[in-house]
């Protein structure tokens, strides 16, 4: 049963040298707080009990470039952007809280 499928992209239309560089520069992004985050987890005594609480937050940064950029988020209807953006400050703030009330701080 062959099915055809449409095309990805339609013909002629590659992506512009703008949103390659885009996409370069939040690569760049998510693999710098990668290894930032990776070396703070592993040298803790230079931030302290702090760590986790930043580690956190940079966790939230990559969710949301990866989000809105890799995702194309940012061209979704205002209703979908005005959702994810609830979500993902909830869901951080809720697992910050959680850190907190623990005796993280």
């Amino acid at each position: 049963m062959a099915v055809p499928l449409p095309h990805a992209l339609p013909a002629g239309a590659p992506m512009s040298a703008l949103s390659n560089r885009n996409a370069v520069l939040v690569w760049a992004f998510l693999v710098a707080a990668t290894l930032g985050s990776g070396w703070l987890a592993e040298h803790q005594g230079t931030v302290g009990h702090w760590t986790a609480l930043f580690v956190m937050l940079v966790a939230y940064a990559k969710g949301r470039a990866v989000m809105m950029y890799f995702m194309e988020m940012h061209e979704a209807p205002f209703a979908w952007r005005l959702a994810f953006e609830i979500w993902g400050a909830v869901a951080t703030a809720a697992i910050v809280g959680l850190w907190w009330f623990a005796g993280g701080a």
